[in-house]
């Protein structure tokens, strides 16, 4: 899960790619300044309605068992119902299957109950009130536990494996974390704030992470996957992410999808700014009355306190940035052939402007929208795009 992330709109000048809002969460990096998305997302509404959505799977070679494929279910810490739904590729037959796949670790609320669905299927399900792990086993004829694909279904593609056993010739190995990568996303998450300042001890609580993923903890395991957020993580960090997508995502159904901005403050708002890095915090801004009416905002929210107003108050509206922006560069200027993207920096209450010719568009601008136009240009390199022809090389 780790994408483009904050809520800032950006446009790459010489395609016209525009892009607007949540349309960011979704796109591979043309910005400069966009927090990615942490991809627990719809985790607590799934675990509130009954159902864990944070578990993931892996079958391995039973040691000393020529027919014996074993099956491991790792569950982070949300509470509710756990199911699973076992086959091989192709309908080969399954000879046998644990009844029960033992659960162990603090949020066991029993095993895991099996039982056949016709010659080739079986269907587990469970509960569990926190981190748990499951492991059962499957028994395949002889000579055949590396012949077929190995399916185990947890929820949708949320934690599946489609995979060869662990120890066949073609089985994927889960990839390892690197340390480096596992500071960086931590990072950007604003996970190690009580550390600031202290590397060596960030990378020791990094390390111990990995190790932890070695080891097979299931809160380590579940949120290194792809599709949460990518790196292990300890379990109230799990718990502290999710938290902070389900808040981000109420409110910005009030205010993107909800009616709450054209009722509370159609002529003052001036946007929001998600600012993962330092806490989860989120940024808003009005260019009237800010205080009166971020009081009146947080009375809707969770986490109310998560909240804050832009550092300085903003003079222009979230809809007047938008013209301008939308409207840049003006046709015929000549703008077009020096800007290379461009970019609304809510939190400054400025249109970002990308380019290799700093001085130059700075005066062009000055010139066409006046010296107090709200517009920061920053030095950036042409974006490639995939459907731009190779250049030829010259010669010297």
């Amino acid at each position: 899960m780790n994408l483009c992330r904050r809520r800032s709109v950006h446009v790459n000048v010489a395609g016209r790619l525009r892009l607007a809002g949540p349309a960011l969460a979704a796109t591979v990096c043309l910005c400069a300044f966009v927090w990615p998305t942490a991809a627990g997302a719809d985790a607590a509404g799934p675990a509130a309605a009954g159902r864990a959505r944070d578990c993931t799977t892996e079958s391995m070679l039973e040691r000393g068992s020529p027919t014996g494929v074993r099956y491991v279910v790792w569950c982070g810490v949300q509470e509710g119902r756990v199911t699973l739904r076992i086959k091989r590729k192709g309908g080969r037959p399954l000879l046998g299957f644990s009844r029960t796949a033992a659960a162990s670790g603090p949020g066991a609320a029993g095993p895991m109950r099996c039982r056949a669905l016709g010659e080739d299927r079986v269907f587990c399900e469970a509960r569990k009130t926190g981190q748990v792990t499951f492991r059962g086993t499957i028994a395949v004829p002889r000579g055949t536990r590396c012949g077929a694909l190995v399916s185990l279904n947890v929820w949708r593609w949320t934690g599946d494996s489609l995979d060869f056993p662990s120890g066949c010739p073609h089985s994927y190995e889960a990839r390892e974390r690197k340390v480096g990568q596992i500071l960086s996303d931590r990072a950007w998450e604003g996970l190690d704030l009580d550390l600031m300042g202290d590397h060596a001890a960030r990378v020791r609580r990094a390390e111990g992470l990995l190790a932890a993923w070695r080891r097979g903890e299931p809160v380590a395991r579940w949120t290194s996957e792809e599709e949460a957020f990518g790196m292990p993580l300890r379990a109230f960090e799990q718990t502290e992410l999710e938290y902070r997508d389900l808040y981000r995502e109420r409110f910005q159904d009030m205010v993107e999808d909800g009616d709450w901005v054209e009722r509370n403050a159609p002529d003052s708002w001036a946007g929001y700014e998600l600012d993962q890095a330092a806490g989860g915090l989120i940024w808003v801004g009005f260019t009237k009355e800010p205080e009166a009416l971020l009081e009146k905002l947080r009375r809707r929210l969770i986490a109310p306190e998560r909240f804050r107003l832009f550092p300085v108050q903003p003079r222009y509206t979230e809809a007047q940035l938008e013209k301008i922006w939308f409207d840049f560069p003006r046709p015929k200027s000549p703008l077009w052939n020096l800007v290379n993207s461009t970019g609304i920096h809510y939190i400054v209450n400025k249109i970002e402007v990308s380019t290799e010719h700093v001085a130059r568009v700075r005066r062009l601008i000055a010139a066409e929208y006046g010296p107090e136009a709200p517009f920061e240009v920053v030095y950036g390199r042409r974006a490639i795009l995939l459907s731009d022809p190779p250049q030829a090389a010259s010669l010297p």
